[in-house]
């Protein structure tokens, strides 16, 4: 009987020191509880590998991941799920592979028996995917996992892990098409339209060399001093990088006085009346 409370004791005491020591380097989580309150038996977290807290080049990114589980998966129903951007979940095929654990069992009457521990033994699961291809800015993955034991009815998630990382293509926004031309205008106000290839999350304008002024879309300039002018639209993408237009220079002409106009046409219509006022009188003599 000592014996048998003996051999308790020392499989206990193994068990505790195969947890501590499962894989060296890995932190071992204690056996967490589920949101239902079940102890789900955990050896490692979940750890994304890819992509990294940084910023990328590019938009074409894996996920990958991986974490260790201390029970047999082929008897739970094991779903691991994403979410990007905060946006619809979608399932990830995973691989699981597993590292069996032999013990040896030395009974009462000393004789022993080796063979694969159901308790020590641990499966490792992996997963590598493709993500859709990112548009320039900041994003964030959530990755975490739900189980069912084999007849349940609800699902339980028993641990997530997240990462927060940006795409930057390093490329300034493209700005064409201005509205506004080299060329002289005879009036005061100007429509200032053009196209940013990329959204945009700053847009303003610079007139003849004064401060930046921010506007949101198409613009109108308006009471524009007759004489020579200069012109430059800039824009940030999403990430910081600032693109500006080539620098328009146009001129708005002086408005033709309208005393003078006024006067002229005083003096033509003066000067048509009394010659018609001559006409007439040679022809009466």
């Amino acid at each position: 009987m000592y014996k048998l409370h003996k051999q308790h004791f020392l499989l206990k005491l193994c068990f505790a020191v195969f947890l501590a020591s499962l894989v060296v380097g890995t932190p071992i989580v204690h056996a967490p509880y589920a949101d239902d309150g079940r102890l789900f038996p955990l050896a490692s977290p979940i750890n994304i590998t890819s992509p990294s807290n940084t910023t990328y080049g590019s938009g074409l990114l894996m996920l990958d991941f991986s974490f260790k589980l201390m029970f047999n998966v082929e008897k739970t129903n094991l779903t691991m799920l994403c979410s990007l951007d905060g946006k619809e979940n979608f399932t990830i095929p995973v691989s699981v592979i597993f590292f069996p654990i032999e013990t040896t069992v030395t009974y009462e009457n000393d004789t022993t028996q080796t063979g694969i521990s159901s308790i020590f033994s641990y499966y490792v699961v992996k997963a590598s995917i493709a993500l859709p291809e990112l548009s320039e800015g900041f994003h964030n993955i959530l990755v975490y996992g739900r189980y069912e034991h084999v007849g349940g009815s609800n699902f339980s998630v028993f641990d997530n892990a997240s990462v927060y990382f940006a795409v930057n293509d390093g490329l300034a926004p493209i700005i064409s098409n201005l509205s506004v031309e080299n060329k002289t205008y005879t009036q005061e106000s100007l429509s200032l339209n053009f196209v940013v290839d990329e959204p945009t999350s700053w847009i303003g304008y610079c007139l003849d060399g004064e401060a930046n002024v921010t506007i949101t879309e198409n613009f109108t300039l308006t009471q524009l001093p007759s004489g020579s002018h200069t012109l430059a639209v800039y824009a940030n993408d999403t990430v910081g990088n600032m693109g500006t237009s080539p620098t328009i220079t146009f001129s708005v002409a002086e408005p033709f006085p309208t005393l003078l106009v006024t006067f002229s046409v005083i003096i033509l219509s003066v000067v048509c009346a009394g010659l018609g006022l001559l006409i007439y009188l040679i022809r009466r003599k």
